[in-house]
């Protein structure tokens, strides 16, 4: 799902109820699903432009770097990063070439940033990344060059805010938190005034697809999480009441899983 497309004014809901009974309804009855007392939890992590074309220095040909871990929470000059050689997301990703040949100490030029190759790790496509300069002169050049990762399905290029939910706070996500897309601030001034809670926690929700069977099986890749004090409190409470906790999306239901008994 891209944000605010025509074709998601139109999306479906899926309903499963607790005795098995299921209906589709439009997609803007998930306001009225739930009751009072309950609590939502989404996913309030920005989406980072996290495709990046250049050129890989030595051998002088175009490469394509998707960032795809931290290396450091949440330092943004070290990356894993898997790397195409020529080509765009209108390839599919399976098909896309390979990189030109890499070594540590490669460097990269990556519209107006540099990187060096930190490490290769094991595999031909996956490697360590580091940008040299200041976190803020590196977020800087990664939203002045840097575009959402995409995948063939979309042939048209997205801009940055077609990937950011209505929520979207501390960019840390490497692809959006597709689930939060179902949420418009309507909905939100819906639960309050029925006293249906809301809550948010930060997951860094990673890459679909590196395009490699044997890569892929190694998905998802670290996704750091950050669970407010407040969301944490609010959770706690809805469980001694016994109310329900709906998760907005997978990314939610891993990060609450360290909250015991969640």
């Amino acid at each position: 799902m891209i944000a605010d497309r025509s074709d998601r004014r139109s999306a479906r809901l899926f309903v499963v109820e607790t005795d098995g009974t299921m209906r589709d309804l439009a997609r803007t009855r998930l306001a009225t699903l739930f009751s009072p007392g309950d609590l939502v939890v989404a996913n309030d992590a920005a989406t980072l432009p996290a495709s990046l074309d250049g050129t890989h220095i030595p051998s002088g040909e175009a490469i394509e770097i998707r960032l795809a871990g931290w290396r450091s929470l949440p330092d943004p000059t070290r990356f894993v990063a898997i790397a195409f050689g020529v080509g765009d997301h209108r390839t599919p990703t399976e098909d896309r070439l390979p990189p030109p040949a890499l070594s540590t100490g490669d460097r990269l030029r990556l519209g107006p940033l540099d990187a060096v190759i930190e490490g290769l790790l094991d595999h031909h496509r996956l490697l360590e990344l580091r940008f040299p300069g200041t976190p803020a002169a590196v977020l800087a050049g990664m939203a002045q060059h840097g575009r959402p990762i995409q995948y063939a399905h979309v042939p048209e290029l997205l801009a940055l805010w077609d990937v950011w939910t209505k929520i979207a706070a501390r960019p840390l996500a490497f692809e959006a938190p597709s689930a939060s897309f179902a949420l418009d601030w309507r909905t939100l001034q819906t639960w309050r005034l029925r006293d249906v809670g809301f809550a948010a926690l930060t997951h860094a929700a990673g890459v679909s697809s590196t395009g490699d069977p044997a890569l892929d099986s190694r998905l998802p890749f670290d996704e750091p999480y950050h669970i407010p004090e407040r969301t944490a409190e609010r959770v706690a409470r809805a469980k001694l009441r016994r109310s329900r906790i709906i998760a907005i999306g997978t990314s939610v239901v891993r990060a609450l899983e360290v909250i015991r008994g969640c």
